[in-house]
């Protein structure tokens, strides 16, 4: 004893004693016993990239966020004591080599230690972006950290960043450690088991186990512990021993675990970390279990549901959501299932969860399995299920084959197995699966396990066989037959309806007859035991069959407008007919496609043949027949050797064509051709096919596509308007459509011929020997419709008899007999035309041609612009006359006559001629027409009128005018008919009349013709550009009047007309008068200036009212003396005339042309007479103003004054007091009145104008 003392004593001095110290600069080559995964760090020794000046340098390349590990071996010493760890480093660009990388693109630099290569690591240190020395030289870093006890390993572990792509450097990695502590930690801790809610663990004590045990602190996180974390019930244990159970845990959840050595109280070791592991899941108890992996989110090889287990062979079981296609099944239940591959020649297992199953209880286990195919690339899987009290092949029991080695599934295809226990526990189940080289994938989907029923679904279901209206079933007899017999459910769908449809069929049946089905139909059938009336089975798995088809009748038309009626074998071909609209000619067709109907395109890289088909009764003594339809298929070809193309058969309709063979030659069977290399619809048309081998049998029509899967061109076959009809030359019965016959055309109608007869028209006046057309008969093609027609092309006779006949046509030369029908074409219904003569004041002759025969005519007329139209009295007359004499009408009136037709016999007319105007001669006591004025001005009208030349012409006239409102009219006699009046007022009403002077009397005047005078507009004048040269003053010196002085800045036109500030006042007849005009001129440029004054105020600024006109010139004033004319207008309280002033460089401006550069300024100028002598008594009765607008007023009057207003007819117009020495006459007309005054002071009369 005290020897094996003296020797623990040794070896525990032995191991404090011992410590690391360790230094590698690679100066030898290669890595020195350092290790890196998948060849990511090598020695290099270029110059300028190795840290320091000679030996070599560790250098490894990571990009993209990218992970590498550069990793030390075994260092020896370790005592647990604090190890102090300096390196080199450096990180540069990749492509450089001797560039500085950015802090941003470093990543991360971890230095982590562990006692094992497989870890679990624990990181001392961390280069980051916020430490990193960024340079292209090397810089030292030194770290500590505590190993745990055991065997010593350090690595460098870098972490490119996203955008990174860096070169990694080490060199001069040194290592010194210090005195071991005196608590030493355990070692090698090992997990023993786990369940899936506990784990226990072992592990090596210390050279000197601790007096106070250990402590095991544990969490989900992988966060390490600290001295300094706080240990409690829920994630730590305490043991005295080395082993401890950790409890409780969560299933299926990842724990991290550390132990140390407590030696005392305040003396404990560091931690000693263990690989992370996984509890279990828990066992499945209820039942029934269903797993359609549909959950999964993450999908990929080996990647299964929580819980379930995949055990690699040759390849791993793959979870995946690929959709069916020529080399992958697909899932049963969407999105995802799995799958195993080929070339697994070891096999592979899919385990599933634990089961608590019990003792003595039978389970079910079932799956559903597809390989895709049955043909032979998709055989080649061999596969059986295994069940096991853990989820290894060891030791498992073999339940059953599923599959093997030469078997395929058109499908997904359920296997059961049933299992029963001997003892109660967990049980997982498996599939085991291999293969060889030629199939590509085995799918798996939709797996359940559940207590096995009492009653089991009847096995073995098929499809026997079917006919247009029934399908018969059968299935194996059971070993119980089912007391309660069975149920039948059927559906045109994959599910199943929630009642049978059909029930009561006995349990000795083993088989059973669906009526009432629909013709080309698939119908999918579920079958139901009943084993008592509360235990009956699941139904079973479907099964399917399509209904034979009703036979068409001739004639056989299909445009594919309405629904399909053809039936499909396309069984599990890739390429297979589809109905739809992808292509068509037009609209629907028939077509091959790849996806289910969506477009018309194929995969050439497949084998596939398949049929479209529809059957078709052929009468008792059919022998030709006319077959027709469009097609289109590119495919392939290549000289006289077809590959994708398609094919046209008629066969027996007890010959069904096979999904993925090619129907071949043989009796009874007919090719009708082979088509392909057509990318565009093209016709096929057989006038002659010989049917007469199926005459009164039921023929199978047959439409095949193949491909060979070796390339090819899109698109595949498509077919569109099928007509198959037999044609007759029966002839047919004609009839004229009555209410079609006009004086040329009537249509005919008759029955088509539904076996596509076409027909020959001929036609002739009744009476003549010779048929129409002299060149042959008319031909007329068959129609899809029920009825034929034909309308002759307004080529006939009017009012004639004709007979028409018409013969049906077959294959060309096949000619049936004739009809015979009669018609008579109506008259001609066009309009004559119709012609006026010997028009005089009071009558006019009408006159209509040419006449048509067997028609009778009828007049009517009436004054233009009147609604009423008259007859011809007493009546129209008939051929062979064609005149009328119309009388009773006005002088100078504008009539319009017309003239129509209906043929005899007929109540309707035809359409009436276009009207016939004419105007009666004029006489020269109707008014002169025409009256009108030519030109308005402000104080003139030119007036004009149609002249009189006809009976008691004397080419002169009568004109008169007044102002509205005034009794008396201004009368001027006229020797032409035109006058110009003047000496009007502006903005004045003003009507006139004229009237021919007949031979000695005057004729009527015209109605009154009213018009307004204008008010005066000037024309418009401006200049363009006005920067450099402009008016900048203008100033007006009127004799007598203020001057007028109008400083201005330059613009392109000014009105200071309406500004009173710049009113000019002048005297008429002044003299003396002056303006002067300031002009702003650039350096050299010259200029013109020309005022004008409208004195006459009519508009327009004439030649003689230009004032002054000077230059062009460089003098920057121009100026003149004028006179003002002594009839001047007199300017009123709102009329006055315009002053224009134009300034324009290097010209005199013209009145009304603007020009480029220059100015443009109106000014208004109020012109009044000379101060006249009053010679009025002041202190008489006076009133003013005079004229007047509104007010009138009175002076020298009292308060008690009367007036009376008479109108220049005498006429009393208004009365009364005048009150505040005013009269309101604002409501009396324009015009001249006389006011009666009568006061204490006297009485008196005066004349005045109201305006």
């Amino acid at each position: 004893m005290k020897k094996l003392l003296l020797m623990c004593q040794l070896l525990f001095g032995a191991f404090l004693m011992a410590q690391v110290t360790y230094t590698q600069d690679w100066t030898a080559t290669g890595l020195n016993n350092w290790t890196t995964t998948d060849f990511v760090f090598s020695s290099t020794t270029t110059a300028n990239q190795i840290c320091g000046t000679t030996g070599g340098t560790i250098r490894g390349n990571r990009y993209s966020g990218n992970a590498g590990d550069f990793t030390s071996p075994n260092i020896p010493g370790n005592n647990q004591g604090l190890v102090t760890m300096s390196f080199d480093y450096k990180v540069t660009n990749w492509s450089a080599g001797t560039v500085a990388t950015t802090a941003a693109n470093l990543g991360t630099i971890a230095v982590q230690y562990s006692s094992s290569t497989g870890g679990p690591w624990s990181t001392a240190y961390t280069v980051n972006s916020t430490n990193h020395v960024v340079a292209n030289t090397c810089a030292t870093r030194t770290v500590t950290f505590s190993p745990s006890a055991g065997n010593l390993y350090v690595r460098f572990y870098v972490t490119s960043a996203a955008s990174g792509d860096n070169y990694y450097y080490f060199d001069n990695v040194t290592m010194t450690q210090g005195a071991a502590p005196s608590c030493l930690a355990p070692s090698a801790i090992t997990l023993v088991n786990t369940t899936a809610t506990n784990a226990n663990i072992s592990w090596t004590a210390p050279p000197t186990p601790p007096a106070n045990g250990y402590d095991v602190y544990y969490n989900t996180t992988g966060v390490a512990p600290t001295g300094a974390t706080v240990l409690n019930a829920t994630n730590s244990v305490q043991t005295a021993t080395t082993t401890a159970t950790i409890q409780p845990l969560i299933p299926i959840t990842t724990y991290y675990v550390w132990v140390r050595s407590i030696c005392s109280a305040t003396d404990k070791s560091t931690w000693t970390p263990m690989p992370s592991f996984m509890t279990l899941c828990v066992p499945v108890s209820a039942l029934p279990w269903i797993e359609n992996f549909d959950a999964m989110t993450t999908l990929g090889a080996g990647i299964v549901p929580s819980c379930w287990k995949q055990i690699t062979g040759t390849n791993a079981w793959t979870s995946s959501n690929a959709t069916a296609s020529g080399s992958s099944p697909g899932a049963r239940s969407t999105p995802n299932y799995v799958r195993i591959q080929y070339s697994n020649s070891t096999a592979s297992q899919l385990w599933t969860p634990g089961f608590t199953l019990t003792a003595g209880a039978t389970y079910e286990f079932s799956f559903y399995y597809h390989t895709g195919g049955t043909d032979s690339s998709n055989l080649g899987f061999t596969g059986n299920v295994l069940v096991n009290s853990s989820q290894s092949s060891t030791g498992a029991t073999n339940l059953g084959t599923f599959i093997t080695a030469t078997q395929g599934t058109a499908s997904y295809t359920q296997y059961k197995v049933y299992y029963t226990p001997t003892a109660t526990g967990i049980y997982n189940f498996a599939v085991n699966a291999s293969s060889n080289f030629t199939p590509w994938y085995l799918g798996v989907d939709d797996f359940r396990l559940r207590i096995a029923p009492t009653c089991i679904e009847p096995l073995g279901v098929v499809a026997v066989g079917a006919t247009g209206n029934t399908a018969t079933i059968s299935w194996n007899a059971p070993t119980t037959q089912p007391a309660n017999g069975y149920q039948i459910y059927y559906s045109t769908t994959t599910t199943p309806p929630g009642t049978p449809q059909v029930t009561g069929v006995p349990g000795t049946a083993v088989n059973y007859t669906i009526l009432g089905l629909n013709p080309s139909t698939t119908y999918y059938f579920w079958v139901r035991a009943l084993c008592s009336a509360t235990d009956q089975s699941d139904l079973s798995d479907p099964v399917s069959i399509m209904t034979t088809q009703i036979p068409a009748t001739l004639p056989y038309i299909q445009p594919f407008t309405g629904p399909n009626d053809f039936g499909f074998i396309n069984g599990t071909q890739v390429n297979k007919w589809a109905f739809g609209s992808a292509t068509g000619n037009t609209g629907n067709s028939l077509y091959i496609s790849n996806n289910n109907g969506t477009a018309n395109a194929y995969t050439i890289s497949t084998t596939s043949v398949t049929q479209a088909y529809r059957d078709i009764f052929i009468p008792a003594g059919t022998t030709i027949a006319n077959f027709s339809f469009d097609w289109k298929a590119q495919g392939e070809s290549s000289g006289a050797t077809h590959y994708d193309y398609l094919r046209v058969w008629l066969v027996p309709s007890s010959f069904l064509p096979t999904a993925g063979t090619q129907i071949t030659a043989a009796t009874g069977r007919i090719q009708v051709g082979q088509y392909n290399l057509q990318g565009t619809w093209q016709n096929f048309s057989n006038t002659n096919l010989n049917l007469t081998n199926f005459a009164n049998t039921v023929m199978r029509l047959v439409f095949e596509w193949r491909n060979n899967g070796s390339g090819g061109t899109q698109p595949p076959a498509a077919v569109d308007n099928i007509i198959l009809r037999v044609c007759s030359t029966d002839t047919p019965v004609v009839t004229v459509t009555q209410a079609s016959i006009t004086h040329n055309a009537a249509t005919i109608t008759w029955p088509q011929d539904m076996g596509g007869a076409s027909y020959q028209i001929r036609y002739r006046p009744v009476g003549t020997t010779t048929w129409l057309p002299t060149t042959g008969p008319i031909t007329v093609a068959g129609v899809l419709t029920p009825n034929n027609t034909y309308t002759f092309p307004q080529n006939l006779l009017p009012f004639t008899d004709y007979e028409v006949e018409v013969a049906a046509v077959c294959n060309t030369t096949n000619i049936g007999g004739f009809s015979n029908n009669l018609f008579k074409t109506k008259c001609d219904p066009t309009p004559p035309n119709v012609t006026v003569a010997n028009i005089t004041s009071t009558s006019a002759l009408i006159t209509w041609s040419p006449l048509a025969a067997g028609a009778e005519y009828e007049l009517q007329w009436r004054e233009v612009g009147t609604p009423i139209w008259w007859p011809a009295l007493p009546s129209t007359p008939q051929p062979p006359a064609n005149t009328y004499l119309l009388t009773g009408l006005s002088s100078y009136k504008t009539y319009e006559v017309q003239v129509r037709n209906k043929c005899i016999g007929s109540t309707t007319f035809n359409p009436w001629s276009t009207s016939q105007v004419f105007t009666t001669v004029r006489v020269c006591e109707i008014p002169p027409p025409g009256l009108t004025i030519t030109q308005l001005n402000p104080t003139s009208a030119e007036v004009v009128w149609d002249a009189y030349t006809g009976p008691g012409a004397t080419n002169n006239y009568i004109l008169r005018y007044r102002k509205v409102g005034l009794p008396g009219w201004t009368t001027v006699n006229v020797s032409n008919n035109t006058y110009t009046i003047t000496g009007l007022l502006e903005l004045t009403k003003y009507e006139m009349q004229v009237a021919n002077v007949c031979t000695g009397t005057p004729g009527n005047f015209t109605p009154e013709y009213y018009f307004t005078t204008p008010t005066v507009v000037y024309c418009p004048m401006h200049s363009t550009n006005f920067g450099s040269e402009f008016i900048s003053k203008v100033t007006a010196k009127p004799a007598g009047k203020p001057e007028m002085i109008n400083i201005t800045a330059g613009s392109a036109y000014s009105d200071f007309t309406a500004v009173p500030l710049k009113y000019i006042d002048m005297v008429q007849g002044s003299v003396g008068n002056q303006i002067i005009v300031d002009k702003t001129l650039s350096s050299g440029a010259k200029a013109g200036v020309a005022v004008w004054i409208d004195f006459n105020r009519n508009g327009t600024f004439d030649l003689d009212e230009r004032i002054l006109a000077d230059g062009p010139n460089t003098n920057l004033t121009a100026s003149a003396t004028f006179t003002v004319p002594s009839d001047a207008f007199i300017g009123s309280t709102d009329k006055y005339v315009v002053m224009r002033v134009a300034m324009a460089k290097d010209a005199i401006p013209v009145n009304c042309i603007s020009f480029t550069d220059g100015e443009v300024e109106d000014y208004t100028v109020r012109i009044s007479k000379l101060p006249a002598v009053n010679t009025l008594n002041q202190t008489d009765i006076l009133i003013y103003p005079n004229p007047v607008k509104s007010i009138l007023n009175v002076k020298n009057v009292s308060k008690k004054a009367k007036y009376k207003i008479y109108s220049a007819a005498g006429q009393i117009i208004s009365s009364g007091i005048i009150l505040n020495n005013k009269i309101d006459v604002s409501r009396l007309i324009n015009g001249v009145y006389v006011i009666d005054i009568d006061d204490v002071q006297g009485a008196a009369q005066r004349k005045f104008i109201k305006e």
